[in-house]
């Protein structure tokens, strides 16, 4: 039975990072253990250059969705650049991750998955709309107001800084209206059967 949440900013919760060098804003997580989740969507406020923490046996996909940008070192490797509102970076949670900041402070959009049980994508619009899929969908607008309209329902609105959580749905238009901007999240439990 398909089911839809709109979270507000006063459902989130702010947590310190694991290595504690800062803060997330922790949107929505689901359990998979009393000592891990499935999945978690989040949003990391970066005000300077250092060590990302370490999530081992996960899968993680990261957004600058404030500020100009950054650079990603992974395990030694040549940095990444990633700016504003570009395609998300993915990266296992176990490396070793130096942020550069390009300009400023960010705020970044994260997906964490658990390798062994889910598979996700986050997907960037500013303007326009997409078709998205998943056992758990997580629209969040950015600014202005975004649609989701399930394929068995009517246009559910997301207000700047909300997020629609919608399960069990088998697919749902998301637009972002000129001006308007939005991430979506998918995942999918490796089990599943939904198509990636």
């Amino acid at each position: 039975m398909p089911s839809y949440t709109l979270l507000t900013p006063a459902d989130c919760r702010r947590v310190p990072w694991k290595n504690g060098l800062g803060t997330t804003t922790e949107i929505a997580v689901e359990a998979l253990t009393a000592e891990r989740f499935l999945w978690r969507v989040s949003i990391a406020d970066v005000a300077a250059p250092g060590p990302f923490s370490t999530f081992t046996g996960y899968d993680r996909l990261i957004a600058v969705i404030e500020g100009v940008g950054m650079t990603l070192s992974v395990d030694g490797g040549a940095p990444v650049a990633r700016r504003r509102m570009e395609p998300a970076f993915a990266f296992p949670g176990e490396a070793a991750v130096d942020c550069a900041l390009l300009d400023g402070p960010i705020r970044d959009f994260n997906l964490m998955l658990d390798r062994a049980t889910a598979t996700g994508a986050v997907t960037l619009l500013s303007g326009g709309d997409c078709l998205t899929s998943g056992d758990i969908v997580l629209v969040h607008a950015l600014s202005g107001t975004a649609r989701v309209r399930p394929a068995d329902g009517d246009a559910i609105p997301v207000p700047p800084g909300h997020s629609l959580l919608l399960r069990g749905v088998t697919t749902a238009l998301v637009s972002a209206p000129d001006g308007a901007e939005a991430v979506v999240a998918e995942i999918r439990r490796r089990d599943s059967g939904v198509a990636a």
